[in-house]
Formats: structure tokens, C-alpha cells, sequence
């Protein structure tokens, strides 16, 4: 009997010690895991950081630069960096529609979004609390009017091609995709619209007088004329960045806008959201 007992109680402290075993190993796991998780967000404000750097700072801005080349898998000590940037003034400004007399970009932003699929009713609902701010939307507008509007798959197909920044700055030609384009120019037809891309993704444009005097040549007057009437420019300061750090096996992605004609370092940060 004495020897059964001794080998149950031998058998139930081996039972507790690999518990705690069992215990302090999970807790290793999840104190690496979270040191890990913390890194990994370390390399995430550095790739955003770094990505601000090489933003255009002044000048003209188009596609074909440095800055709107994307970037996979690049080395980062034990972990990678991944990013895309998006020109945010390369879409349509959705603070046009405040204070917009002849609504001319009303008409556009109804174009623009009926041919991403938005329904007239989701429009309307969209249009009626812009014009009902008090003062210009920031850049999470496209985030709340998504909710507000309704149609989620519509919207989500919208959204790449609007933005929100201060409506005294110019969108940018050089970088505005053909949907907005379209939008914007119903005056040019396909045919002129066509011509109009081809000849920006071949050879972007120093100011938007010039692609004017260009249009006026091969389009003629009421081309050139309707280029003239939207608020257009060359320059931009503001940007989307799409960043994804990677450290063994934890992911973590970031969307950011940021403005750099702004403050340095994270005050250039406009709006941060984490990534699926």
C-alpha cells in the first residue's frame, strides 16, 4: 500500500509539472508571438516611413516615376516590406461637389458612379451629405459615404477612383484614371477620350495649359475648352500607401494617406487603417 501511494503521488506531481510545463510553454508562445506581432508593426511604420520618402515632393507627378512603381518582398532584417502608392489628387475630388453652381462635377460624379454600378437612389443619398457638410470632407469620406450609400459591391468598385481633399487644389491630369477622365470630359466622345489617354501615358504633361493647347490642335475648340473648364493641374501632395510587413509568420498590412506638403515623420500620416 505504502508503495502504491508513493507511485500515485509520484505519477500526480509528474501530472503537475507537466501541466506547468504545458503552461509555461504557451505562455513562451504567446510572449514570442506578441514580441514578434510588435516587431513586425516596427517594420510596418518603417515602410511607411520610407515609402513617404519617395513620394515626389515638388514638381510635376505622373505615373511613370519611381514612386508609383510597386514593390514586393524586399529584404527587411528577418522580415520582408511590401508596398503600393496611389495618387490620391489622380482621383475624382468628391469636395468638388461643394459649392458647385453649375453642377458640372455633380453631373460627373453621377456619371462615374453609374458606370461603376451605383444605383441612382445610392447617388443621391451620397450627393445629399456632401451638401450637407459644413466644411470639406477628410480623406476617411469615401469610408463613411460607402456606408451611407448603401450597394457595398458597387461602392467598393467606386472607391479606388474618388478621394477627398482641400476643393482649392487641383486633380492631377497626368494621373487620373480613364473612368474618371470619361467622367469628367462626357464633351470629348470615345474616340476623343481614347486620344486623350494614349497621349498621357505616353507623355505626361508639364501643366495643364499645355495638354490644353495640345487638345485645342486636334480636337479643336469645344475639346479645349471643356479640358479648360475642370480644375486640373500637374502637382500633387497627396498619396495612399498600401504597405504589408512580413516577420516569419506573422502579416501585417496598412493603409495610409499622407500629405507631403505636410509635417515630417508621422504627422504626414493624414489617416491610418489597419489591412485584412
Amino acid at each position: 500500500m505504502a508503495l502504491i501511494q508513493a507511485l500515485l503521488i509520484v505519477a500526480a506531481i509528474a501530472a503537475v509539472a507537466a501541466a506547468l510545463l504545458l503552461r509555461a510553454e504557451a505562455a513562451r508562445a504567446r510572449l514570442e508571438w506578441r514580441s514578434t506581432g510588435d516587431q513586425t508593426a516596427l517594420y510596418l511604420d518603417a515602410g511607411v516611413a520610407e515609402v513617404r520618402r519617395l513620394l515626389p515632393a515638388r514638381g510635376e507627378v505622373h505615373r511613370r516615376q519611381d514612386w508609383a512603381q510597386p514593390r514586393d518582398g524586399v529584404p527587411l532584417d528577418r522580415g520582408s516590406l511590401s508596398w503600393r502608392a496611389f495618387d490620391l489628387q489622380g482621383r475624382f475630388n468628391l469636395n468638388l461637389l461643394r459649392g458647385d453652381p453649375d453642377q458640372r462635377y455633380q453631373a460627373a460624379f453621377r456619371r462615374l458612379a453609374a458606370a461603376q454600378g451605383l444605383s441612382e437612389a445610392a447617388q443621391t443619398r451620397a450627393l445629399t451629405e456632401i451638401a450637407a457638410a459644413a466644411e470639406d470632407l477628410l480623406p476617411s469620406a469615401p469610408l463613411l459615404l460607402g456606408a451611407l450609400a448603401g450597394e457595398p459591391g458597387a461602392w467598393a468598385t467606386l472607391a479606388p477612383l474618388i478621394a477627398a481633399w482641400p476643393g482649392s487644389e487641383a486633380m492631377n491630369i497626368n494621373t487620373l484614371p480613364p473612368p474618371v477622365l470619361a467622367a469628367l470630359l462626357p464633351e470629348l466622345g470615345g474616340s476623343g477620350l481614347d486620344l486623350l489617354v494614349r497621349r498621357l501615358e505616353s507623355d505626361p504633361v508639364p501643366s495643364a495649359e499645355v495638354l490644353t493647347a495640345w487638345l485645342r490642335q486636334r480636337l479643336g475648340e469645344p475639346a479645349a475648352e471643356a479640358l479648360a473648364a475642370v480644375r486640373l493641374g500637374v502637382t500633387s501632395r497627396r498619396f495612399v500607401l498600401e504597405v504589408e510587413a512580413r516577420l516569419d509568420s506573422v502579416v501585417l498590412r496598412r493603409s495610409a494617406v499622407v500629405d507631403t506638403g505636410g509635417a515630417e515623420g508621422p504627422g504626414a500620416v493624414l489617416l491610418s487603417v489597419p489591412g485584412p
